[in-house]
């Protein structure tokens, strides 16, 4: 079931919006449906699908803890000076 929804452009928008939608042989809201449909496709927001992160460190990569190592992790990033600084504000040096 469609719905009304407002929305407020300026002139200049608006007009490009018109000249886009009749480009493509649509109404404005037309238009704006098929923007609204190509930016939740290309952000894969509908999908919820993370097969593209498994295996993304190799068949031979060891797998991590991240919440458990984080600060080992963010260390060896980052040099030995940040894990240095780290243990100093929290009172451990």
């Amino acid at each position: 079931m469609t719905r009304p929804t407002n929305i407020l452009l300026d002139e200049s928008s608006r007009a490009v919006a018109r000249r886009r939608a009749a480009e493509r042989g649509l109404s404005v809201s037309g238009y704006v449906r098929e923007l609204i449909r190509a930016d939740d496709a290309a952000t894969g927001a509908d999908s919820g699908d993370l097969s593209a992160l498994i295996g993304i460190l190799g068949s031979g990569s060891e797998p991590t803890d991240i919440a458990r190592d984080k600060h080992a992790l963010i260390a060896e990033a980052f040099g030995e000076d940040y894990e240095n600084r780290r243990q100093r504000r929290a009172g451990n040096a």
